[in-house]
């Protein structure tokens, strides 16, 4: 039997004995009940969200400042480390063929491929040499 068809099968005698006060006082206790049932399941749900978001945790392999992986995953699955530290969100990033990804949810972008950056930095530092005349 569950909880409200006790209450009710209680309602019924009180009603029966005709005491109206103990009627009330039950009717009271019952929405407390039934408020209590609802929090309960409430607190179960985020109680799974936690577990959820622990598990995921558990699976993450960070690659420094820029990105993630997920344990049990191909390597081409990447995955923002601003999203999941700021907001606890896994989102795939965009990689293209030249080593760049751009996360498509905070907009943050860079280089991922080592040896693209390595160029990408002798790039700059060419750029930022003085001109002789």
């Amino acid at each position: 039997m569950g909880l409200y068809e006790g209450i009710k099968d209680v309602a019924k005698v009180v009603q029966q004995a005709d005491n109206i006060e103990l009627y009330r006082q039950l009717l009271d206790l019952s929405a407390q009940a039934l408020d209590l049932q609802a929090e309960n399941g409430q607190l179960k749900e985020e109680l799974h969200e936690l577990k959820k978001k622990q598990d995921l945790e558990d699976k993450i392999i960070r690659h420094g400042a820029l990105f993630l992986q997920l344990k049990d995953q191909p390597e081409e699955f990447m995955y923002c480390t601003h999203c999941w530290d700021s907001e606890k969100n896994i989102i795939q990033l965009r990689c293209d063929s030249d080593g760049e990804f751009y996360c498509p949810h905070c907009h943050i972008s860079g280089i991922y491929d080592e040896n693209k950056y390595n160029q990408y930095q002798q790039a700059m530092l060419k750029s930022m040499e003085p001109v002789t005349w």
